[in-house]
C-alpha cells in the first residue's frame, strides 16, 4: 500500500496501475492479485487504511484534555495537529485527496459496510473534535467535510511548495477554513 501512495501522489489517480507497483516493489504482477483482486480493491483498502490512520489520530488528538483550554483553543489545536498530521504524511495525504477527489469516493461510500462504518466513524470523530457534538445533522456533515476538502486544498499547496508549512501560515487556513465552515451554519 505505500508503494500504492507514493504511484498515485507522483502520478494521480488515473494513470495508476498494478503493474507500476509491482515494477517499483521488483515482484511479479501476479503476486499483488494474491492480496488484491482489482486495482480499484488496492485503491479502496489504501484509501480507507489512511483515514483510519487519520482517525485514530483524530481521537487521540480529541482525548487530550488541556486545563482552562477554551472551546475555541481546543478545536484550532485539534485542527492544527490534524493538519500537520497530513503534512507529516505527505505522499499518503496527497494519495487520500486525491482519492477523495475522485469519482471513486463516491462509489466507495457505497462499496462495502466496512467502507461506510469507516466514514461514519471518521465522520463522528471530527464532528466531536471540531464542532464540539457528535450529533450528525445534514449541516454537521456538510461542514465536516468543508472542513475536509479545503484542509486537503491546503495540505496539498503545501507539500508541492506553494505556500510555507509554518505556524503563522497554518493560523491562517484555521482561520479561513472556519469562517467558511461558520458560515455554512448560519
Amino acid at each position: 500500500m505505500n508503494t500504492t501512495y507514493v504511484v498515485v501522489a507522483e502520478n494521480g489517480i488515473d494513470t495508476f496501475s498494478m503493474k507500476t507497483v509491482t515494477n517499483r516493489l521488483g515482484v511479479s504482477e501476479g503476486l499483488i492479485y494474491k492480496y488484491f483482486d482489482t486495482r480499484e480493491g488496492l485503491l479502496f483498502k489504501s484509501f480507507i487504511t489512511f483515514q483510519r490512520d487519520i482517525t485514530e489520530h483524530i481521537k487521540e488528538e480529541t482525548a487530550l484534555v488541556i486545563d482552562g483550554e477554551s472551546k475555541d483553543a481546543r478545536r484550532e489545536r485539534i485542527w492544527k495537529s490534524y493538519y500537520r498530521f497530513l503534512l507529516e504524511c505527505n505522499y499518503k495525504s496527497l494519495f487520500y485527496f486525491e482519492y477523495r477527489w475522485s469519482y471513486r469516493y463516491n462509489e466507495y461510500l457505497n462499496m462495502s459496510e466496512d467502507g461506510y462504518q469507516s466514514y461514519i466513524e471518521a465522520i463522528e470523530e471530527f464532528s466531536k473534535a471540531l464542532l464540539g457534538r457528535s450529533t450528525m445533522t445534514t449541516v454537521d456533515k456538510d461542514v465536516i467535510n468543508w472542513i475536509v476538502e479545503n484542509t486537503g486544498l491546503y495540505v496539498k499547496k503545501a507539500l508541492l511548495g506553494d505556500i510555507e508549512k509554518d505556524e503563522v501560515t497554518a493560523h491562517r487556513i484555521y482561520q479561513m477554513i472556519f469562517f467558511g465552515a461558520s458560515a455554512l451554519t448560519d
